[in-house]
C-alpha cells in the first residue's frame, strides 16, 4: 500500500510582541520600534506610528522647546525664554533653568493662564500680559505642577506644604491657605489633580486631598485610606492622560517603575522587561507627553541620558520603542492639540511645532524606520530546521518595501544576515531558500517614503531535520 505524501504545515510567527529584553539594553530580544499593535475582531495588527509635519516655528529659528498648551483656543508655546501665542512672541521673558513648564488656568473676572517650571511662576492674561507671580505669600520654592479645584489654584513646596491662591485670583495667595502632606515624612516632588481631588506626589508616597470646605486655613482635607505607596522619581514624567495619571514612580522597595492612577487606584503598568530598562537608568533629564491615535492613548516617556523613548498604549496595555530618523530618542518634549483636535508636538531643540497624523509617511521629510524584532523561534524542538519559504501576511501597499534579516546566534550584533527584500505591493510577498537553523530571530524593517501597510504575521514553510 503506497504511503501518503507528507506536506509540511506552515508555521505562523506573530509579529505582535512586547519588549522582552533580558537586561538593561534594548539591543537584545524582541521589541517593536516606531510602530504599535492593535487588536480587532479579526486579529491583531501592527501599524506604523504617526508621522510629523511642521506646523510652525518661532521667528528666531532654532530654539529650545519648554512647553506647549492649548488655552481658550490659542496655542501657547515656550521656546528658550519667550512665550509665544499662535507663533507671535509676547513681551517679557521666562526662566530657562529648569526644563519644561507645566500649565494651568483659572477663571473669575479675568481668566488667567498659569505657567511654572519649579523655579519661577507666571500669570498671563490679555490685559496684563506675562507677569511673574511675586506675591509675598507665594512660595519661594515649589515643585512642578498645578491643581485647580473649586476656584482655588494650588502649588506644593518641596517640604510638602500645599498652598492655595485666593478664589480665582492667582495674583494673590492666602498665607493661611496651607496644608501639609504628612502621612509620611518624605519630600514633595510634583502636584496634579484627578477627578475632584488634589494629588500630591512625594518622594516615596502619594497623598490625596479633597475640598473639605474648611472655614479657616486650607479648604483641603486628606482622603483617608487613599495613600499610594509609590512616589515620584521625576516631576517631568507626570502626565494626565484623559483622567489617568501616569508617572515614573519610585518606592523604597521596588526601585523605578511606571505607575498609573485611575479613580484613585494605583497600578504598576511597566512590565518586568521595562523595569529592567529603568533599573539603573540615569533619569537626570526626563521628558513626557501624550498623544491620542484613533482609539489608542499613548503615554510617552523619554530618558534622554539613556537615549531611549518608550510609548505605552493605555488602551491595549502594550509598550513600544519610538525613535527619530537616526535611531535615537524621539525628540519631543511637550504636546497639546489644535482647535481641530489634531495633535501638536513640540520639538526639543529645533524650535518647531509639528502636527502628528497617521496619514504622514515621514517625520517632516525624514524617513521613519520601523523595526520589528521577533523572539527567537525554535518550533518547540532543538532539531535543525530547513526554512524553505517565508511569507509576510499584510495589506498591499504600492511602493512599500519590507526588508528582512535573521540571526541564528542569540541576537549577537555581529551575526545578523544581510537584508533581503519583500515587495508589499504584491498579494503574497515571500522569500525562499532561507537556510537551516536551530533557533532563529528575525528583524523586519520598513523605511520608505510611503506608509507601511498593516501587518498581521509571518508564515514560515519549515522542514524538520533529523538531528
Amino acid at each position: 500500500m503506497p504511503q501518503a505524501e507528507t506536506v509540511a504545515v506552515p508555521k505562523r510567527l506573530p509579529l505582535v510582541i512586547m519588549p522582552e529584553n533580558r537586561g538593561e539594553s534594548v539591543d537584545y530580544d524582541s521589541r517593536l520600534v516606531n510602530c504599535f499593535m492593535e487588536r480587532s475582531q479579526d486579529g491583531v495588527y501592527i501599524y506604523e506610528r504617526p508621522g510629523l509635519s511642521e506646523q510652525s516655528r518661532p521667528p528666531a529659528g532654532n530654539a529650545v522647546g519648554r512647553g506647549i498648551y492649548n488655552w481658550r483656543g490659542n496655542i501657547y508655546s515656550i521656546f528658550d525664554d519667550t512665550l509665544y501665542i499662535d507663533g507671535v512672541a509676547t513681551a517679557g521673558t521666562v526662566d530657562t533653568t529648569n526644563g519644561v513648564y507645566r500649565f494651568s488656568s483659572s477663571l473669575g473676572g479675568t481668566p488667567r493662564l498659569q505657567l511654572g517650571n519649579g523655579v519661577e511662576a507666571y500669570n498671563y492674561d490679555s490685559g496684563a500680559g506675562l507677569v511673574n507671580i511675586t506675591d509675598a505669600d507665594f512660595p519661594s520654592s515649589f515643585v512642578k505642577g498645578w491643581a485647580y479645584l473649586d476656584g482655588t489654584t494650588y502649588v506644593m513646596r518641596p517640604d510638602a506644604h500645599i498652598q492655595g491662591s485666593d478664589i480665582n485670583d492667582t495674583i494673590n495667595w492666602d498665607p493661611l491657605n496651607d496644608i501639609l502632606a504628612q502621612i509620611e515624612p518624605d519630600q514633595g516632588m510634583a502636584l496634579s489633580k484627578q477627578l475632584v481631588y488634589v494629588v500630591a506626589f512625594k518622594q516615596w508616597t502619594t497623598e490625596i486631598f479633597y475640598d473639605a470646605g474648611n472655614a479657616a486655613g486650607s479648604p483641603l482635607g486628606t482622603v483617608q485610606g487613599a495613600k499610594v505607596d509609590f512616589g515620584c522619581a521625576s516631576a517631568d514624567s507626570v502626565q494626565d492622560v484623559n483622567g489617568v495619571l501616569v508617572w515614573l514612580a519610585s518606592s523604597r522597595e521596588a526601585g523605578l517603575q511606571v505607575v498609573s492612577l485611575q479613580r484613585l487606584k494605583a497600578e504598576v503598568i511597566s512590565t518586568p522587561a521595562i523595569d529592567r530598562l529603568l533599573q539603573n537608568a540615569d533619569i537626570g533629564t526626563i521628558y513626557s507627553w501624550q498623544i491620542k491615535v484613533g482609539s489608542h492613548r499613548f503615554y510617552v516617556l523619554t530618558i534622554k541620558n539613556e537615549n531611549l523613548t518608550l510609548a505605552y498604549d493605555l488602551v491595549h496595555k502594550a509598550w513600544h520603542q519610538w525613535t527619530d530618523a537616526n535611531g535615537n530618542y524621539f525628540p519631543i518634549v511637550s504636546s497639546t492639540f489644535a482647535t481641530n483636535y489634531t495633535a501638536l508636538l513640540q520639538h526639543e531643540s529645533n524650535g518647531r511645532i509639528y502636527t502628528a497624523d497617521m496619514s504622514y509617511a515621514t517625520d517632516d521629510g525624514d524617513l521613519i524606520q520601523v523595526d520589528i524584532y521577533t523572539p527567537s523561534f525554535d518550533g518547540g524542538t532543538k532539531r535543525r530546521k530547513q526554512m524553505n519559504l517565508l511569507e509576510i501576511v499584510a495589506d498591499q501597499q504600492a511602493g512599500s518595501i519590507m526588508q528582512m534579516r535573521y540571526n541564528d546566534s542569540d541576537y549577537d550584533p555581529k551575526k545578523w544576515s544581510n537584508f533581503r527584500t519583500f515587495d508589499l505591493s504584491q498579494k503574497r510577498p515571500f522569500l525562499t531558500d532561507l537556510g537551516t537553523f536551530t533557533r532563529r530571530a528575525h528583524n523586519f524593517r520598513h523605511r520608505c517614503a510611503v506608509r507601511m501597510p498593516r501587518l498581521a504575521a509571518v508564515e514560515m514553510q519549515i522542514d524538520l531535520g533529523t538531528l
